[in-house]
């Protein structure tokens, strides 16, 4: 059995594990949005209510992806993942069947963003540790597609789900997989090898710093547009957020067993990958945040045909993924990422021109432009980060890059509504338009936005080395 399990096709069932991980946890994300009408008509809620089970979904995991990278490697990975999926499972058994008021279905919602956290945060450390450095790119490229398949995956079959049965559905999808997760987990992957090291502790008061720091800012993101920027509502939040990421970075600085360790980030790759990690996700979920309005609300496209449209992107990231992680593992992280980062560059330009009397095909093939660019680059982004890090420090490594990844798509969506709204009103007081004329106009300064932040990246990729990735995990 142990044979098996160096084999490579030992290696590829762990991958298969890890890919299932990353299936059933993004399906999660988008698979409820449809069902919040409903929802808040059977709780008798607002929408402003019924949208905090989007909200806990995504800020949950931002606030604790990092500390269950550090659990792994404390505690083994094997373990954590078997836990992973039990939990996960166990939460959407119990969520329809306990959840009879809002609050309850919030609460189970909290829960389910924690089992996202303790499999996500280390899918990829999982295979960075499995993979060498010869097909590790490769490994991460087609890992990321299953998030890419999820997150597409969610609005089709939750629709299909609401139509035909109702929202507890959604929840009891997943029990199937989980179930399967558990149990090739416990087949297939490796027990970890006994770290004698001293100080393996968790550091609990960073972890508190840490996630009531990234809390707050995510918060102050999602809110800003309601409370407005010069809200001391915003500020507040802001400051605080601040304030607790400077007393976290001290403490981490002089504790002997710290949640991350800050001499990772002396490392250039590290450093700039996990900056381009998040800007190229914040022009991702902007572009992903604006089409559907563009297509439902100028165009008059229907809601099923919209999600058709949604899937282009997805559709050629899958088959991009893995080319851009082999072209990472052959020439390194610049010539892939660099390549992948301007074609969203130019899937945000071709955006900016969209009209109202455009038409869906245009659409359509802005968004094949981006799933190329989002299969070259973030296999090979995910590739430099976790290369980049000690084999003993990737937890925290992958669990620092789901981070990012979740930071950038709540800034996404942030910074979208923002400047949406804020330029729409411009252009309302400017000239005498119709609402779709201004709404075109407000698109496209925002879809400008993205654009000056992929230029922001791009500088960042040429600061990385040129050489191929280090192999810093396996050693």
């Amino acid at each position: 059995m142990e044979k098996i399990l160096k084999s490579d096709y030992g290696k590829w069932m762990i991958f298969a594990v890890t890919s299932m991980a990353n299936l059933v946890v993004s399906f999660s994300v988008n698979s409820l949005n449809l069902a919040l009408p409903t929802l808040a008509r059977e709780f008798g809620a607002t929408q402003n209510n019924v949208s905090w089970l989007a909200l806990v979904y995504s800020l949950v995991p931002c606030c604790t992806l990092l500390i269950f990278g550090r659990t792994a490697e404390l505690y083994g990975y094997k373990k954590q993942f078997r836990i992973g999926f039990l939990f996960f499972g166990l939460v959407c058994m119990l969520t329809p069947l306990l959840s009879v008021n809002l609050n309850m279905l919030i609460f189970f919602r909290c829960l389910q963003g924690i089992g996202y956290s303790i499999m996500i945060s280390i899918t990829q450390a999982i295979v960075s540790r499995t993979f060498d450095s010869s097909k590790r790119g490769k490994a991460l490229g087609i890992n990321a597609v299953f998030i890419s398949i999820g997150l597409a995956a969610g609005p089709t079959i939750g629709g299909f789900l609401l139509t035909h049965f109702s929202w507890h559905a959604v929840f009891y999808f997943n029990l199937p997989f989980c179930i399967l997760g558990f149990i090739f987990t416990c087949i297939v992957m490796p027990e970890d090898k006994k770290d004698c090291t001293k100080n393996r502790t968790m550091d609990w008061l960073g972890a508190l710093l840490f996630s009531i720091s990234i809390g707050s800012f995510s918060i102050g993101l999602n809110f800003s547009n309601k409370w407005g920027l010069h809200s001391i509502w915003f500020l507040g939040s802001m400051l605080l957020s601040l304030l607790l990421l400077y007393l976290f970075v001290i403490h981490e600085k002089h504790t002997e067993s710290p949640l991350m360790f800050l001499k990772l980030f002396n490392n250039r790759t590290f450093s700039f990958a996990n900056i381009v990690c998040m800007l190229s996700y914040l022009v991702q979920q902007l572009i992903t945040y604006l089409v559907p309005f563009y297509l439902i609300d100028i165009l008059l496209m229907p809601s099923d045909a919209s999600g058709l449209v949604m899937l282009a992107s997805p559709l050629m990231m899958m088959v991009l993924s893995p080319i851009g992680g082999s072209l990472t593992d052959k020439r390194g992280t610049r010539f892939p990422s660099s390549i992948g980062l301007l074609f969203i560059c130019v899937s945000c330009l071709l955006m900016s021109f969209l009209k109202e009397t455009s038409s869906y095909i245009m659409v359509i093939f802005t968004l094949l432009i981006m799933g190329i660019g989002n299969g070259l680059s973030v296999s090979s982004i995910n590739t430099a980060i976790l290369n980049s890090a000690p084999r003993e420090n990737a937890g925290v490594a992958s669990g620092m890059l789901a981070t990012m990844r979740n930071l950038g798509q709540t800034l996404g969506v942030a910074f979208s509504s923002v400047i949406l709204t804020s330029r729409q009103l411009f252009y309302s007081h400017s000239v005498k338009l119709s609402s779709k004329s201004i709404y075109v106009l407000a698109q496209r300064d925002t879809y400008y936005f993205g654009i000056f932040i992929l230029i922001a990246a791009l500088f960042c990729v040429y600061l990385l080395p040129s050489h191929k990735t280090s192999d810093a995990c396996t050693s």
